[in-house]
């Protein structure tokens, strides 16, 4: 049976997240979720966020460390509690630990990570990603077979954004589990379907939150460029702070409008 029919909305799961984890007092209902482990520490620091849970499959040897993957963090903002988590890079790590949080109480997300523009740099370097190609193979076991599945929160993300006055490019992105196997052949197909950047979590994550009844919300910032010419790493993996306390900030302001 190939991957694309592992869809089973009939039986039942053999581990559900609620066997994961336990009720967490004060489990914030929005979470923003972030990828960049010296945003969740300069949170922790600036805006006196303090933990509420731990949410991951495994036992780590920092589990008190703000910069782990899956403690949760609640701190004010704007006069509302929210919430934030690091979340592993890729699509199997990052939806097994929003179904966790979803498990916990959680019921509307942001999640913002980078990418890598496709062809050229959007002039915003933001988007809201309106559909997903399915090049991973996590969303298969939540949402029918399909080339891509549809962001049902885009046009809402980008009215905020619009209100809050910050430029963005609404546009398709190609989600891939296979960073070294992006090849030439491959993106030419995607950018022909209009695809704008890729990234490695956006159609997984919105499958879970389609299947769990939650609301995802996401936008991503380019990094760095995959064109005909190569790649340009750009800023991937150097982000300056200040983009990085911007980028939330973005995030934050769109988690207390929803």
């Amino acid at each position: 049976m190939p991957i694309t029919q592992s869809f089973d909305p009939v039986t039942p799961e053999i581990i559900s997240p609620s066997q994961t984890v336990e009720p967490s007092p004060g489990f914030p209902e929005t979470i923003i979720v972030t990828f960049q482990p010296h945003t969740i520490a300069a949170v922790e620091q600036e805006l006196g966020a303090s933990p509420v849970a731990t949410i991951q499959l495994e036992e780590t040897h920092d589990q008190d460390r703000a910069t782990t993957p899956g403690n949760v963090y609640s701190f004010q903002y704007a006069g509302q509690t929210l919430g934030t988590y690091l979340s592993p890079v890729g699509a199997p790590g990052a939806a097994a630990t929003l179904e966790m949080a979803i498990a916990h109480g959680a019921r509307k997300f942001v999640v913002f990570g980078t990418c890598g523009a496709l062809g050229s740099k959007p002039a915003t370097g933001i988007i809201v990603p309106t559909a997903a190609y399915r090049d991973e193979g996590t969303s298969y076991h939540y949402a029918r077979s399909s080339d891509y599945i549809t962001v049902t929160t885009a046009d809402q993300t980008a009215r905020i954004l619009t209100d809050l006055g910050i430029d963005h490019t609404c546009g398709k992105v190609w989600t891939t589990d296979a960073f070294f196997r992006e090849t030439q052949g491959n993106m030419a197909k995607r950018v022909a379907q209009g695809c704008l950047a890729v990234d490695m979590e956006t159609s997984a994550l919105a499958a879970v939150s389609q299947f769990r009844g939650v609301a995802v919300h996401h936008f991503l910032h380019t990094a760095d460029t995959l064109s005909t010419d190569g790649w340009d790493s750009g800023l991937l993996g150097v982000l300056p702070a200040e983009p990085r306390a911007r980028y939330f900030t973005i995030a934050a302001e769109i988690a207390v409008r929803l």
